[in-house]
């Protein structure tokens, strides 16, 4: 696997840039906010941070979301649409107030620029993430009807006890499926989880609860790299994986497709 990864990272050189999301931070002090006016990108994250003798929070002027009051935080918010945005400290000022002036902040959120990608067939493919070499996902597109389906091959959060045995491969082993709609560069899907099964066995019935256990979403940078987040409340199990391909032979197709879109 290791070989492939680096046959992987040459031959991704020749793809088009991906853009990513940042996070940005903004120093909370007595009375202002540092920077006070940014521009970010749709997707970016902005990250406050106070520590001092005072109490302070940061506030949308709407009364949208908000940050605790206190004289210690770290409070962050992505925002996924565009448009102006005004916030200001509730202790010390209050909405619409000169930023210059008072504890007031304002931010402008605006459309990426750069490469963006459509899904299409040629997303269908192995994908994975270096940091977990031995993991991964098998990803397939109709693009008929603009379906995914995933399925993720990986382990128990813990190692099963010593005198547990499996006829075939490792007992830790853990697949999960998850499938649904997809547009644009992003696809939701549900999470379901299957249980039983024999290697190549009639009995006992592998089966699957109808029930979705939680939400896989992938957002495509382009068509050699995405990222993957998913959520399972039930099992408490949440976060977020940079994802690309094993090996690039089906990019080509995918890089076809954009100039169709």
């Amino acid at each position: 696997m290791q070989k492939i990864a680096i046959s992987l990272m040459l031959a991704l050189v020749s793809l088009p840039g991906v853009i990513h999301a940042v996070t940005h931070e903004v120093t909370v002090g007595d009375n202002f906010f540092s920077p006070n006016d940014l521009t970010i990108n749709v997707g970016d994250t902005v990250r406050w941070s106070y520590s001092g003798s005072r109490q302070h929070d940061v506030t949308a002027d709407d009364f949208s979301w908000g940050s605790q009051t206190s004289s210690s935080f770290t409070y962050e918010r992505t925002f996924n649409s565009v448009g102006e945005v005004l916030y200001h400290c509730t202790v010390h000022s209050s909405p619409g107030r000169d930023i210059n002036v008072f504890q007031n902040g304002r931010l402008e959120v605006v459309e990426a620029d750069g490469p963006t990608v459509a899904i299409n067939a040629g997303m269908s493919d192995a994908w994975y993430n270096p940091a977990t070499n031995g993991q991964g996902f098998l990803i397939t597109a109709w693009e008929a009807s603009d379906f995914m389906f995933l399925a993720w091959f990986t382990y128990d959060t813990e190692r099963p006890p010593s005198d547990v045995s499996a006829i075939l491969g490792e007992p830790g082993h853990r697949w999960v499926t998850a499938q649904g709609p997809y547009q644009g560069d992003t696809a939701e899907l549900d999470v379901f989880l299957t249980s039983g099964g024999v290697f190549d066995a009639a009995d006992p019935p592998a089966e699957t609860d109808q029930q979705p256990i939680g939400t896989i979403t992938i957002t495509w940078d382009s068509c050699a790299a995405g990222t993957l987040v998913y959520d399972m409340p039930g099992l408490g199990l949440a976060g977020e994986v940079p994802i690309q391909r094993i090996v690039p032979d089906n990019a080509a197709l995918c890089e076809a497709g954009q100039a169709q879109q």
